[in-house]
């Protein structure tokens, strides 16, 4: 009965790791496109404004 408890505990370990990872992957790639968009936006503000 104890192997069986140790493996649930294993299973929910790497069910939240891997929920964890695939949250982490979102953020990161949401950030990264905004972060992207508001660079590009900001070179055509500056470009707009030159003489």
């Amino acid at each position: 009965m104890m192997a069986i408890g140790g493996l649930h505990a294993i299973i929910l370990l790497l069910v939240w790791v891997v929920g964890i990872a695939v949250i982490g992957a979102a953020v990161y790639f949401a950030v990264r496109l905004a972060v992207t968009h508001a660079l590009k936006a900001h070179t055509r503000w500056v470009d707009n404004g030159k003489p």
